[in-house]
């Protein structure tokens, strides 16, 4: 009998030991750099983190933020204050709060700086069926080194299945540790959207993180909710009004699940949204639309339903009659659809039943762009050029680096209903001033300022202005620098 209570107090002790911390994923509820967060799961109640640019953790150590789980694991984030330093490692460890013990010491290495245009972003999506093949996708992934990535969605079959879930953290530990990932929602994630707006730290509008906008780069990044397309369509305009009349902006890359264009399984799924999502595509002339929802791989030839609903445009662009590059990257994982012809075959340039990821690389008005195969070798690779555009020669970056021409400016938080902070870097000093503009380009708000040193921190209450989106512009001299601002 001694013997039978001690084999259970010690399989007790065992299990309570082995329940440690996992899950750990990295996010933000901004930019790659700023609002960046790291999340992770364990049965402990006191977890925390210490971390900084050395070995040394030189950093204040820091208390996780505890809130429940979609299991008996909690889940603990922490969120790194104002910007992180750009392009270096960062070192942490995390006190497991169970098991009475610090992990490993562990390393992440973070993006560029936020007014790079020199940057690389992945995207993939639909890994539901098969995890061995999500781990094999999402490790290449890794291997580019992209400063974000984009998940177009379903990450399980059933979005309200602990096991299914465990089994996709597990599968994409590497990844999710090593990647700044923005989740859009697919319909089967849609099985428990609770579960899924809790699971990740991602921006938030409106009191929702289902859709957002996130300035990084040259480049806007707009995560849209493809299970209520309707609810967004305003925001969306807004949005791509306020993008398109930036200047700093030379990018407009969206993600979400359902394709508009497809010749597989789910062909048709968005055909209602053509008049109202897809036209403010075509009117602000977005450039890249990366869904899933269809497990293979397709690529659009340039679509402007304005200017053809039955024929393809000339070439890839912004400009007035150029058209969007859309591409299904469904292939992490989920069990593959074939591709054949249909309604939206004028539409196609690329297609193959293969799993796949896309990995795009910015050069200021360049953007490569080069779908893989699960082995690592290349599918097909082309190039979005706008060289020749009147914004890349207006902002004057033809044949050099941006970086001369635009300084580190973030505002936080983004979105605000209230006060925000902006954060400016340049060796810029003197008299300057801060102006606000709508997203019609009326200017809102002007104050002057004085910058005495390389560090600059400014506050603006935006409690008396009206929701939507605002420019925030800051010139000292003859350089201006912006910043995208949303009012909730």
């Amino acid at each position: 009998m001694k013997k039978k209570l001690l084999f259970l107090v010690l399989s007790g002790l065992t299990f309570q030991l082995s329940a440690t911390i996992s899950q750990i994923r990295w996010g933000s509820s901004n930019t790659p750099l700023t609002g960046l967060t790291i999340t992770w799961s364990n049965t402990g109640t006191q977890d925390s983190i210490d971390w900084g640019y050395t070995t040394a953790y030189e950093k204040p150590s820091a208390a996780g933020i505890k809130r429940a789980g979609y299991s008996t694991a909690s889940y603990f984030k922490f969120v790194f204050p104002g910007t992180v330093t750009a392009n270096t490692t960062l070192y942490y460890k995390l006190f497991d709060s169970n098991t009475k013990t610090w992990i490993p010491q562990k390393t992440f290495v973070t993006a560029k700086a936020e007014n790079a245009v020199k940057f690389s972003f992945s995207a993939l999506g639909d890994c539901r069926d098969d995890m061995a093949m999500l781990t094999k996708v999402s490790n290449l992934v890794v291997s580019k080194k992209p400063d974000l990535v984009l998940f177009s969605g379903d990450l399980t079959l059933s979005g309200n299945n602990a096991n299914q879930y465990d089994a996709f953290f597990t599968a994409a530990s590497n990844f999710l540790a090593n990647s700044v990932v923005y989740h859009a929602q697919g319909n089967h994630d849609a099985g428990s959207t609770p579960w899924f707006t809790n699971m990740f730290d991602l921006p938030v509008t409106s009191g929702s993180n289902l859709y957002s906008a996130v300035k990084y780069g040259n480049a806007i990044f707009i995560n849209l909710n493809s299970e209520n397309p309707s609810g967004q369509t305003a925001w969306l305009q807004t949005t791509l009004a306020a993008a398109a009349a930036d200047p700093s902006i030379m990018w407009k890359v969206i993600s979400f699940h359902k394709p508009f264009f497809n010749i597989g399984l789910h062909a048709g799924d968005m055909n209602a949204y053509r008049s109202t999502w897809w036209k403010a595509f075509d009117d602000y002339g977005v450039d890249l639309i990366l869904n899933g929802h269809d497990h293979n791989y397709q690529r659009s030839k340039p679509v402007n339903l304005k200017v053809s609903t039955t024929t393809p445009v000339a070439k890839y662009g912004s400009g007035v009659g150029e058209g969007r590059c859309q591409i299904i990257c469904g292939g992490a994982g989920a069990g593959l659809y074939a591709v054949g012809s249909g309604a939206d075959s004028w539409t196609v340039n690329t297609k193959n039943s293969i799993n796949n990821f896309v990995n795009c690389v910015v050069d200021n008005c360049t953007m490569v762009i080069t779908a893989y195969t699960s082995t690592g070798s290349v599918l097909e690779t082309f190039t979005l050029d706008k060289t020749t555009s009147s914004l890349c020669t207006a902002t004057g970056i033809v044949s050099k680096d941006l970086s001369e021409k635009f300084n580190p400016i973030s505002v936080y938080p983004n979105p605000t209903s209230t006060i925000f902070t902006l954060n400016y870097s340049s060796e810029l000093i003197g008299e300057g001033i801060i102006k606000i503009y709508d997203f019609n380009g009326k200017e809102v708000a002007s104050e002057k300022i004085i910058k005495s040193k390389t560090e600059f921190e400014y506050k603006h209450d935006m409690s008396q202005f009206a929701k939507g989106v605002y420019t925030v512009s800051l010139m000292i001299g003859g350089q201006r620098d912006n910043a995208l601002l949303i009012k909730e």
